[in-house]
């Protein structure tokens, strides 16, 4: 992905807007990423700066009385290495190679059901014209968390692969459980999952299961030891400081923004909304039914998970917070690349169906490895 990859570089080489990278949340990922590499604890006494009421809201407080992270560990877990090697410019390195997957994971998904000229040219479109670019010049959990989802999608077999490949469901379960314990609202994008998965669901929905059950244990464990209570994550001991002393916040309390005000927001709002920070998002979901004559699945599953996340958010309060657009929807602009990719692809009939298409084609029968069908049927 050439295109996506030069403006990237462009974006960081000029520095963006002058202010530093780690903005916002991301020096308290760095943080934890530096007290597990540097002390082996959470304790984050050593890696942040005094007062500490600077950090109001950004840190969480354990049972014993600690400073802890208060954002998932996932994403600084994966860049310890690149800390240790090049310190905080390790961040910005593992952020730019996390684009690249992002960029590379939308162009497997889109080939999916289009062309691979296609499929390139909605993921160019995709990654230059939406928000993705403004987060070049940093250390993006939204980006994180969104190569996970891509990444389980990918995983799954494509329809039509006769084999049960219940490894790659693991596989799935896997990716998908580490997505929803970085970021809990991801556990929307598997609502409609059963739409993709394969057949028969008696054998493969207990090994996406399986798959998710590993970092879900873990994400409960590591709440039962910091807590003392397993489904008391570190958002519900956010760290406020006031006059009188520490009160302790949950985000739980921060879904107070009316639906209708949330929703206009999220479409309209001048440096916020979709149609002025990412028209490309607007554009390639009016362009959903050409991703429901080609392909039912994935187009019930695109605009399902999209009307979810969207619908989850426009009540979420603090969705505003993000520097540029609205971070928390990543997951409907990377998706976004499905359907745009269908309307591009013009050298094949518009209607498809997906499965029954395939199996007109094979006299009833679905049939691996058809050509020219931008990936339905291989196993691969």
């Amino acid at each position: 992905m050439v295109i996506p990859t030069v403006v990237f570089l462009i974006v960081i080489g000029s520095g963006y807007d002058g202010k530093p990278f780690l903005r916002g949340d991301c020096p308290y990922y760095v943080a934890a990423a530096r007290t597990i590499a540097e002390d082996r604890d959470l304790d984050l006494e050593n890696q942040l700066w005094q007062p500490w009421r600077a950090h109001n809201t950004n840190i969480a407080l354990d049972q014993q009385g600690r400073f802890v992270p208060k954002h998932p560990l996932w994403m600084p877990l994966a860049t310890v290495p690149l800390l240790l090697l090049w310190g905080d410019q390790g961040a910005l390195i593992f952020n730019v190679i996390q684009l690249g997957l992002l960029c590379s994971l939308m162009f497997m998904l889109a080939h999916r059901i289009a062309g691979a000229w296609p499929a390139t040219a909605a993921v160019c479109l995709t990654a230059t014209l939406s928000f993705i670019p403004h987060f070049a010049w940093n250390y993006s959990p939204d980006v994180f968390t969104a190569v996970l989802l891509l990444a389980a999608l990918v995983a799954l077999p494509p329809e039509g692969c006769r084999a049960l490949n219940q490894g790659r469901h693991i596989l799935a379960g896997l990716l998908l459980g580490l997505a929803v314990t970085a970021k809990p609202s991801f556990a929307l994008a598997a609502l409609a999952l059963p739409l993709l998965i394969g057949r028969p669901w008696r054998r493969t929905m207990p090994a996406l299961a399986l798959g998710g059950l590993l970092p879900v244990v873990l994400w409960l464990g590591l709440n039962q030891h910091l807590f003392g209570n397993p489904l008391v994550t570190p958002y519900d001991r956010i760290v406020h400081f006031t006059p009188a002393g520490i009160e302790l916040h949950s985000n739980r309390e921060d879904f107070t923004e009316p639906l209708w005000r949330g929703a206009r927001d999220q479409l309209i709002r001048p440096g916020k909304g979709l149609l002025p920070t990412s028209p490309i998002t607007v554009v390639s979901y009016i362009l959903l039914p050409l991703l429901w004559l080609r392909d039912r699945r994935w187009a019930a599953y695109v605009g399902i998970t999209a009307l979810t996340v969207f619908l989850f958010y426009s009540t979420y309060a603090q969705w505003v917070t993000s520097h540029w657009g609205n971070r928390f929807l990543m997951p409907i602009v990377v998706l976004g690349a499905l359907p745009l990719a269908a309307a591009l692809d013009r050298r094949r009939g518009a209607a498809r169906g997906g499965t029954d298409a395939l199996a007109s084609r094979g006299g009833g029968r679905i049939r691996v490895g058809d050509g020219g069908d931008g990936g339905h049927g291989r196993c691969t």
